[in-house]
């Protein structure tokens, strides 16, 4: 009973550890770190720290340093407590020390109280399903656990022992090894438990955005449990050891923030955010960086279209976040050509037309099927509705390009898919779910706008 307690508590301190390294970062990088709030800083600090010391870990290989606790927390964890010593860090921490002395009453009521705990009985539910049982579905085994088992037991990057789709981006196996360090051990019981927990931020990073939407409380809370709830998918990817939960935390946090400064809600240094989130998803995936692209296209797109004043400066301010883009990608680039590792070669043979017309029956058939994410998609349709004609002349045209232009990729990605006929179904089946989930959360931001719509709509005389 004591050494599972005790592994426990050291899977929570790795997981603290990375929420700090992205805290003190964030605590000096910001102009106003307090203008974010806590659920929004926690989930961002967590997702800065990773992409942080992943990336850290990739240049320990590439210097030739083998890879130890020490080795890879010391060298990031004493400048990120320096940082807590500027002037700066000194008054993000004491006012973020203030606050938790003084925490402010929650005031829940009825339904409040209903959507909470749906949400704490799902993520309670699933850290026990992640941390009680072992490792399994097929890339959790084949590709991202076997490769964290590897880099934990050569002490690196090394994929010369191993075929498993090695141009793919290691954010997550490099993640899992870092774990494992902390375990002392492989142990992949206690390493899934990262997974509900990165959940947790995603659901608390959608509540807080849709709170910015100027959404209720209870809506925004009712918004969260609607798309934790919805279907099977994201249940699922709760305790399933899969890259494509990180990135949809990584597209929500890019896309959320990009929107906030498109509709002039943003706070100062969401640009900032953006770039780091735009590096995790560049550095998360395969997938990642025409996913990151898309982020920028339909931003641009938007400030064309809308024409509001100062769209020039506002296009040169685009560059920030193509910076994290290329942060993101770089590396891992550079890295894979001088360790003469060819990218993408089993993924994109020729172009197949035939396929097209039956990606487009699988993927209408999967908006509507319950196993899926259940009414949400339906649901966008709703707010595409009810938000008329502000749906092109606002800046929710930007959610609805990134939406629309992703359903698109995915198309197109079944059209290029060098499977044969009698492969081609079953390849769907088993990639639609997961290249769905990559960018639901933000589709669930268009329902909270259609539901804000609905509301004021409500409210205003007939």
């Amino acid at each position: 009973m004591i050494e599972p307690a005790w592994g426990l508590l050291r899977l929570l301190g790795g997981l603290g550890a990375l929420v700090f390294l992205g805290y003190a970062l964030l605590a000096v990088a910001l102009p106003q770190p307090r203008e974010f709030r806590g659920l929004e800083r926690l989930a961002f600090s967590f997702g800065t720290g990773v992409v942080l010391l992943t990336l850290w870990m990739l240049a320990l290989t590439w210097r030739g340093q083998p890879h130890s606790l020490a080795g890879i927390l010391l060298p990031l964890a004493v400048p990120a407590a320096a940082l807590l010593f500027t002037p700066r860090g000194r008054r993000t921490l004491s006012g973020d020390l203030a606050a938790l002395k003084a925490p402010g009453r929650l005031h829940l009521q009825g339904w409040d109280w209903l959507f909470l705990g749906l949400l704490t009985v799902l993520l309670c539910g699933a850290f026990l399903r992640a941390i009680l049982y072992p490792m399994w579905a097929w890339d959790a085994i084949a590709t991202w656990g076997c490769k964290a088992k590897v880099f934990y037991a050569t002490r690196g990057l090394d994929l010369t022992c191993i075929e498993a789709h090695n141009y793919y981006p290691n954010l997550l196996p490099l993640l899992l090894s870092y774990l494992y360090f902390c375990l002392g051990r492989v142990n992949d019981h206690l390493v899934q438990g990262l997974f509900p927990v990165w959940g947790t931020l995603l659901l608390g990073l959608l509540y807080s955005l849709a709170r910015r939407l100027d959404l209720s409380r209870r809506q925004a809370l009712g918004l969260t449990a609607f798309l934790a709830l919805n279907g099977a998918v994201f249940v699922t990817h709760l305790y399933i050891a899969y890259a494509d939960l990180p990135l949809a935390f990584f597209a929500l946090g890019a896309v959320g923030l990009t929107y906030l400064w498109l509709a002039d809600q943003a706070p100062p240094g969401s640009l900032t955010l953006t770039a780091l989130m735009m590096a995790g998803l560049a550095w998360c995936k395969y997938e990642g960086p025409p996913l990151a692209a898309t982020v920028l296209l339909a931003a641009v797109l938007t400030l064309t279209w809308l024409r509001s004043p100062g769209t020039w400066r506002r296009l040169a301010n685009l560059s920030l976040p193509l910076a994290g883009l290329i942060l993101g990608y770089l590396p891992w680039r550079l890295f894979a050509l001088q360790h003469n590792i060819h990218f993408g070669s089993d993924h994109v043979h020729s172009f197949y037309p035939q396929q097209l017309v039956q990606a487009v029956s699988y993927l209408a058939a999967a908006l509507i099927q319950p196993y899926y994410f259940g009414l949400l998609w339906p649901g966008v349709l709703l707010a595409a509705i009810f938000l008329g004609r502000r749906l092109w002349t606002s800046p929710a045209l930007f959610l609805a390009l990134f939406v629309g232009g992703n359903l698109l990729a995915v198309l197109l990605a079944y059209t290029l898919a060098p499977t044969s006929v009698a492969e081609f179904p079953s390849y769907v089946r088993a990639t639609l779910d997961r290249l769905l989930l990559h960018f639901t959360p933000i589709a669930a931001l268009l329902v909270g706008l259609g539901l804000k719509a609905l509301s004021n709509s409500r409210s205003e005389p007939s």
